[in-house]
């Protein structure tokens, strides 16, 4: 059937292209000032440029560093050798890529939807995706890891579609296992904070027999959630992140505690969860037994442990929350249930364990080999070349987040945010869907929650129009692994508290949120699919969907990426063209960021100081205040910064020592001279002792690899 569609697919991608191609080719300052505007592209940028060229993983030339995702840095480094040739070219070839990774989305959302429903449907998704500006500007226009990571989100879930029809019909190959493996490090590697969701769909293709794979994701979700709103409510934002260490330890703790006890007690045993009677005196034992045993540890351990001040009514908030979680999730699947268990699903749960340990540890081991291997040999390499196991950016931004200082934003500031329930800003992560249910609650966080809980309500209630239709369309569509997973990633960034985190992380959530959306679309169709020239009426409107989203983007495009517009003399940077005029080629200039400038300033080195994509060592330095005196020894020579975030907190005037004020400024920042003599000449007792430091530093700046 899907056949007969190829015309979409060739028409999609050649506008699609089209469009890329069309800006691409554009002024080339449109590229630098209009397109790829983010600093932390520029990250990856410079960094695949200095690899190309043989300077080793490294932004500036001298520090060597790991702050990037690795998969998206691979693919960056053949595209950056050509900016030996035009720094500009590899622009217009990444913007081409990044035109093609947003078409094979398109198409895996058209096959996918299309075979679990109708491919008119599958259409209105995959012209979403690729027509709606947002997306554009969220996942491929900034040049960042996004696009990849989206794509092999989607391809991931096309193969579990394809698992999901088979595994009930033929035994599960090794090349199956390896295969979803395989791609879910790929995952990973695109994006590390994915990991989460290459584990939910480990437990998602090993329990699959089991209601294990349905109930598990939602309840280590759930426990995290439980435990996380417990404490929330009863602290004050920032006074949580003191009792973060609290709440991990409770965490853990409810995790072993809380999933031993739900599977010893049946909570995941079919003949269990489809008698109501059953389930509900089951639930109760797990919440005396589940509960009591995490209250008692946590009782002892806040003595042990000495969490000061742990707030024991936390424990009965989180009672309370249990219990809501486990029973909306079970009785949910209650109320969906077409069919009546066997008994031969009705093992005791030790039995049961005990008839499929072997299989369960054989298959895990196949597909959480291949993602821990990948991942293994990832960490193994930074720790050899880089001193690190993970990358130094996220370190820093979790240091920054336990600073009592705001300069980079600060952890989450509101229960909203910290759930990533915000309908705006950087914690708006299931966006759009949460921007339009913000736009009706007019700002208003009680109604916003309000119609948050009425949707959910009525989207339940639409899987009754056909409940079996809608369970093995959210199998399908790997919804319930897609959908844990995300709530563990959020968690994961605000459990410790993490400073400028940004809207583009949120992947999972917009594939997740289009998925769902599909699902509204489909389930209508169903109900009205034997109704007659319901295709070709369902077409129509997919098309006028796809016209309307393409003239509005289609407009923006032509408004942005013009044609001789530009004076081939304008400069594709402005810090780039400042620098240049005021400072000496050869020159080590530092920027708190520096992206953009470090990869279109010539002849000169800009070292980046806030440490993102700078060297473990120089982090530990910044932590200890030692920074300033390590950027000296290096030969910097210059500082472009806001004179007032340097006397901040993380840098608390650490550099002042070595400034010489020259009263030059450029967009609210100031560029100072940077040097040791400043300090040396107070130090050293005589002239040959400072002519030799000067000799030191003068063949060291000489010495060093200029970009």
């Amino acid at each position: 059937m899907m056949k007969r569609y190829a015309w979409f697919e060739i028409l999609l991608v050649a506008i699609i292209m089209g469009i890329s191609l069309y800006a691409a080719l554009s002024d080339s300052q449109n590229l630098a000032w209009r397109w790829f505007t983010r600093d932390d592209a520029y990250y990856y940028f410079k960094v695949a440029q200095n690899i190309s060229e043989g300077h080793g993983s490294t932004f500036d030339g001298i520090n060597p560093t790991n702050g990037y995702h690795p998969l998206w840095m691979l693919i960056c480094v053949p595209i950056f050798a050509l900016a030996r040739l035009d720094l500009i070219l590899p622009l217009r070839v990444l913007l081409l890529v990044m035109g093609g990774l947003s078409a094979a989305t398109a198409i895996l959302f058209y096959r996918l939807i299309g075979k679990v429903f109708t491919p008119a449907v599958g259409a209105i998704a995959a012209l979403y995706w690729a027509f709606s500006y947002d997306v554009l500007v969220r996942i491929y226009q900034q040049g960042l890891e996004t696009g990849i990571a989206v794509f092999f989100i989607l391809l991931l879930v096309y193969k579990l579609h394809e698992f999901e029809t088979t595994w009930r019909n033929k035994p599960i190959s090794n090349k199956q296992l390896l295969t979803l493996g395989l791609i879910a490090m790929l995952v990973t590697l695109s994006r590390l904070d994915l990991i989460f969701l290459a584990g939910m769909v480990g437990i998602w293709v090993i329990f699959r027999n089991s209601p294990l794979r349905y109930f598990l994701p939602f309840d280590i979700s759930a426990i995290l959630v439980s435990v996380l709103l417990a404490f929330t409510l009863r602290l004050t934002f920032p006074e949580y992140y003191g009792f973060s260490d609290a709440a991990i330890a409770m965490v853990a703790v409810s995790l072993v505690v809380k999933l031993t006890s739900a599977y010893l007690l049946g909570l995941y045993q079919p003949a269990i969860l489809s008698n109501a009677s059953k389930l509900f005196t089951r639930l109760a034992m797990f919440l005396v037994i589940g509960s009591g045993i995490t209250a008692g540890i946590m009782l002892v351990a806040s003595r042990v442990v000495h969490f000061d001040g742990f707030p024991r009514i936390t424990i009965a908030y989180d009672l309370i929350f249990t219990a809501l979680f486990f029973s909306i999730s079970r009785l949910g699947v209650l109320g969906l249930k077409t069919s009546v268990s066997t008994s031969g699903d009705n093992a005791a749960p030790l039995e049961y364990l005990r008839q499929n340990w072997k299989q369960w540890f054989a298959e895990g081991m196949r597909y959480f080999g291949v993602v821990a291997s990948g991942l293994a040999l990832y960490m193994l390499s930074n720790k050899i070349f880089f001193g690190t196991f993970s990358p130094v950016s996220g370190q820093i931004k979790r240091w920054w987040g336990s600073l009592p200082g705001r300069v980079y934003d600060g952890p989450a500031t509101n229960i909203l945010s910290f759930f990533g329930v915000n309908y705006s800003g950087e914690s708006n992560t299931w966006h759009p869907v949460s921007t339009l249910f913000g736009a009706w609650a007019e700002s208003s966080g009680i109604q916003y929650l309000v119609i948050l809980a009425v949707f959910a309500l009525l989207y339940y209630l639409l899987l009754f129009t056909n409940k079996q239709k809608a369970k093995s369309t959210i199998a399908q569509l790997a919804m319930i692994p897609l959908f844990a997973s995300a709530w563990l990633q959020v968690l994961y960034y605000h459990i410790v508290g993490y400073s400028a985190y940004k809207e583009w992380y949120w992947v999972t959530q917009l594939v997740l949120v289009v998925l769902a959306v599909s699902l509204i679309f489909g389930m209508l169709y169903r109900a009205i699919r034997r109704v007659p020239y319901v295709q070709a009426v369902i077409w129509v409107i997919a098309l006028g969907f796809g016209y309307t989203l393409l003239s509005s983007f289609w407009g923006n495009i032509r408004a942005n990426m013009t044609y001789n517009e530009w004076q081939p003399t304008d400069p594709n940077n402005d810090l780039a063209e400042f620098l240049e005029a005021n400072t000496e080629p050869g020159s080590i200039i530092g920027f708190t960021g520096g992206g953009n400038a470090g990869y279109f300033v010539r002849d000169r080195t800009v070292i980046n100081m806030d440490g993102l994509i700078n060297s473990y060592e120089y982090f530990k330095l910044l932590q200890e205040r030692k920074a300033g005196e390590y950027l000296a020894n290096e030969g910097m020579d210059y500082i472009l910064a806001n004179s007032d975030l340097l006397n901040q907190l993380p840098y608390k005037s650490q550099f002042a020592p070595y400034i010489e004020w020259m009263d030059v400024r450029y967009g609210g920042k100031d560029l100072v001279r940077y040097h040791a003599l400043k300090r040396m000449r107070t130090t050293l007792r005589s002239q040959p002792e400072i002519d030799s430091v000067i000799k030191r530093i003068s063949h060291l700046t000489h010495s060093t690899p200029k970009e």
